[in-house]
């Protein structure tokens, strides 16, 4: 089983991600912050980390930063949302994935799909 951890302050929007991705067959792991995060992948290593951009404590950005640095979690794919213009976000962070909020759930969906799979293909 695929496991993704979830990344936003906005608890609704963690929840509900959260209860999506359990029902279409996904481990779930939680946390409201990026420092949380890393906590997190401390205990478990995701397939996946699902994180919002703009965060309290440690935000997208640092974040990612903080996993790039680690040997542990190479091949952790990433997947970022933010409601700001995303545009702007992938010109200036290429190779990241962004999804605009709000989104649609088909559209969450097969970004998290061709996530993992891009994960699969890279180990073979």
């Amino acid at each position: 089983m695929e496991t993704v951890l979830v990344v936003d302050d906005e608890q609704g929007i963690l929840e509900a991600l959260a209860d999506l991705l359990r029902e279409e067959g996904y481990r779930v792991l939680t946390a409201s912050h990026g420092r949380e995060a890393l906590e997190r992948m401390s205990e478990l290593r995701p397939d996946l980390v699902l994180t919002d951009w703009m965060m309290p404590v440690l935000d997208g950005p640092a974040l990612i930063e903080r996993i790039r640095a680690e040997p542990n979690w190479a091949g952790v794919s990433l997947l970022c949302m933010s409601a700001v213009d995303v545009g702007a976000l992938r010109a200036q962070y290429p190779g990241i994935p962004f999804l605009q909020k709000p989104f649609d759930i088909p559209a969450l969906m097969k970004q998290v799909r061709k996530a993992l799979d891009g994960k699969r293909a890279l180990s073979g």
